[in-house]
């Protein structure tokens, strides 16, 4: 909350729903600071944990040297309303200096009004300098130079992990937990036996303005943004929001909305091999209602379908083969369409689908003829969100659980024309939209192989791809734009406004518009038509100019001293390794322990170093040659982000029987827990 006594302005020096971010950019810009942070898991009920989501339950605190000897903060947990006040359901005031000092997670119970309460919560802590976290640079950068009332020497990582067995707020509902924490008053004195000083809301800020620095990281599996045409409010979107909290309801707010390119799913290699359905001669009628043939039979008709394989990413190309045979006395139209399935789930856990076509091809078969579909002219996949699980992994519960999930399957039907109530016969395939196409050399494996994998249901096809962040064997990992592919507006959406109307009322500015876009591949070829060798196995299909090195350098090293050099000058550090991976697949694969620490010392800003050593570890992906020694070295090159470093190259590593070397690294015993979840069994 913050309480003004001067002009307000909110700066966003760029116009951020413009510019499309994939999983591992780093977002720098500046604008105004919330007085305090809070956690939120809605639903949770009497048991709310944050740390199910990697990443969630963080806060982070400025501070000063001073606090490093010791730090009151007031923790309170809390049940958001929608209409009314929040209700307290537990309170407490810890030493988070100690905390952090212990290197362990914690329990404590909680009380309200100087009374103690049901429930605990479990928290750790860590003290990093603030510059680890937060943009102090940012003048060259954004134009605007940090206020010196923003700058602090140091920050407190206080994690919450779970708070449990928490008394029942809402007599009708489920508690929406929410966690927050101040430091009390100085004028307030702590009292035992007594409610607990609430925060100061009257702070001011100097006359003028104020601009503080913030910088987060976005998960490496971050689901994409997207937004599907189901019910009333369907989307996965990410919204960049700074409010101030007055007295009155109408908060002067901004909101921006940024774009996200995913990276997953990709497909395993039974979906690259080929696939087809048949329907048998099956009648067809001039109407239907309510599943009831209301008119006589037309005759019979038959179709089928063959894909070469069952996975596709935006933009490219589908060879379609199959037939249709009209065994009736009328012209039947055949249509090739890609169908969307859509699952809603409410907090309840109703649940609504929904289905959307998008027409990939048609055509028409004569009366008493055969239609070969390979003759219709090519079938591209629609710029259309990737393929999306939901993002949750079991057990599921009520408070955790997928609210939005979509797949598709490509149809080929016939019948069923200008009359909407006529009936159609259909051949379909399930198919997975994936984030990127495959490697020439998993297609020709995979139709190498025996494959009897059947799926029947659209939703199956998840049994057969890659979500987590463990490498895939079949696809680049698709980390930024250098690598592959063009952003493009997502097919059959056009600008969306984002206002949330609970939060926006008082809207500073214009009302936040944004395009959805997609990252497509249009006129990627895998495979080579006249016949010549595939692309490496060490390079994505798309390739660009490698840089111009001397022959000895190259001989030598690889080429790092010049990626040394060029990380010199470079802003976007983690885009600079990324092209020069992508340029010297090679010479990437011979990367050892000392050029990781080399590279990784150019990255000043530690919460730059995870997505940097995520571009290093994608560069050794499908090689097996990445070490537990390789990622020792990033981590004592970066102090300040080591968990963060390990979780990006864990799941790459050959020998995650020497994960011990790693865990010894880290001096919390949590982190250590966290980081061992990340290496391949």
């Amino acid at each position: 909350m913050v309480e003004c006594e001067s002009n307000l302005t909110f700066i966003c020096p760029v116009a951020a729903s413009l510019f499309s971010f994939p999983p591992t950019f780093l977002l720098t810009l500046s604008c105004l600071l919330i007085f305090y942070s809070h956690t939120h898991t809605p639903t949770a009920g009497e048991d709310a944990y944050f740390q199910k989501v990697q990443g969630s339950g963080v806060i982070l605190i400025p501070c000063d040297n001073r606090d490093i000897g010791r730090m009151e903060l007031v923790v309170r947990v809390m049940d958001e309303d929608f209409g009314k006040r929040d209700d307290l359901l537990g309170e407490l005031v810890i030493d988070a200096a100690d905390l952090a000092r212990s290197g362990q997670m914690k329990s404590f119970p909680l009380s309200r009004n100087g009374k103690p309460e049901k429930g605990q919560v479990v928290m750790s802590a860590k003290m990093t300098p603030f510059a680890s976290l937060f943009p102090t640079n940012t003048a060259a950068t954004t134009g605007m130079a940090v206020s010196r009332v923003a700058l602090k020497d140091q920050c407190l990582v206080l994690t919450v992990h779970s708070a449990t067995g928490l008394r029942k707020a809402d007599w009708g509902g489920r508690n929406d937990v929410y966690v927050q924490c101040y430091r009390p008053p100085p004028t307030k004195d702590i009292v035992a036996g007594k409610k607990l000083p609430g925060p100061d809301k009257k702070t001011v800020l100097p006359e003028g303005t104020t601009t503080y620095p913030f910088a987060f990281q976005l998960r490496n599996d971050a689901p994409g943004s997207a937004e599907i045409p189901a019910g009333d409010r369907a989307h996965v979107r990410y919204d960049l929001y700074a409010n101030a909290s007055f007295a009155n309801w109408r908060d002067p707010s901004s909101r921006r909305t940024i774009s996200v390119i995913p990276n997953r799913p990709t497909p395993k290699l039974e979906l690259l091999s080929p696939a087809e359905h048949s329907t048998p001669f099956s009648p067809i009628y001039g109407c239907s209602c309510c599943g009831m043939k209301c008119c006589k039979e037309e005759g019979m008709v038959s179709t089928s379908l063959k894909l070469n394989r069952r996975a596709y990413a935006p933009g490219e190309k589908i060879e379609v083969g199959g037939k249709v045979v009209n065994d009736t006395k009328k012209d039947m139209p055949v249509s090739v369409v890609l169908r969307q399935y859509i699952v809603l789930h409410s907090a309840g856990r109703s649940a609504t689908q929904s289905r959307s076509d998008f027409m990939l091809s048609q055509g028409l078969v004569s009366a008493g003829g055969e239609l070969d579909i390979s003759s219709f002219s090519p079938c591209i996949t629609p710029h259309v969100f990737p393929s999306f699980s939901g993002g949750v992994e079991g057990p599921i519960n009520r408070s955790f659980y997928p609210c939005l999930k979509w797949t598709y399957s490509i149809e080929v039907r016939a019948g069923s024309g200008k009359d909407s109530f006529a009936t159609a016969v259909h051949s379909r395939i399930p198919i997975l939209v994936s984030t990127a196409p495959p490697f020439a050399e998993a297609v020709e494996k995979a139709r190498s192989m025996r494959n009897d994998v059947t799926i029947d249901n659209p939703w199956q096809i998840f049994d057969f791809a890659v979500h987590g962040p463990e490498p895939s064997e079949t696809t680049p990992k698709i980390t930024g734009e250098e690598d592959a592919g063009r952003v493009m507006p997502a097919t059959g959406i056009g600008f969306v406004t984002t206002t949330d109307y609970s939060e926006d009322r008082g809207r500073l500015g214009p009302e936040p518009r944004y395009q959805p876009v997609v990252n497509t591949f249009d006129n990627t070829t895998l495979l080579s038509s006249d016949g010549t060798d595939p692309p490496s196995p060490s390079a994505p299909a798309a390739q660009h100019a490698a840089t111009t090195i001397t022959f000895s350098e190259e001989q030598s090293n690889g080429g790092v001293t010049s990626l040394l050099s060029s990380l010199d000058d470079a802003y976007d550090k983690r885009k600079a390794v990324g092209e020069w991976i992508r340029d010297h697949p090679d010479g990437a694969l011979k990367l050892t322990p000392d050029d990781v620490s080399s590279i990784l010392s150019k990255v000043t800003f530690s919460l730059d170093q995870a997505s940097v050593a995520g571009e290093i570890a994608a560069g050794f992906e499908r090689s097996g040659n990445l070490t537990c020694a390789h990622i020792v070295s990033a981590m004592r090159t970066c102090k300040y982000s080591m968990s963060d470093v390990a979780k990006a190259m864990a799941p790459f590593a050959n020998d995650p029987q020497n994960k011990g070397a790693v865990l010894d690294q880290l001096d919390y015993s949590f982190e250590k827990g966290d980081v061992a979840k990340y290496f391949r069994k």
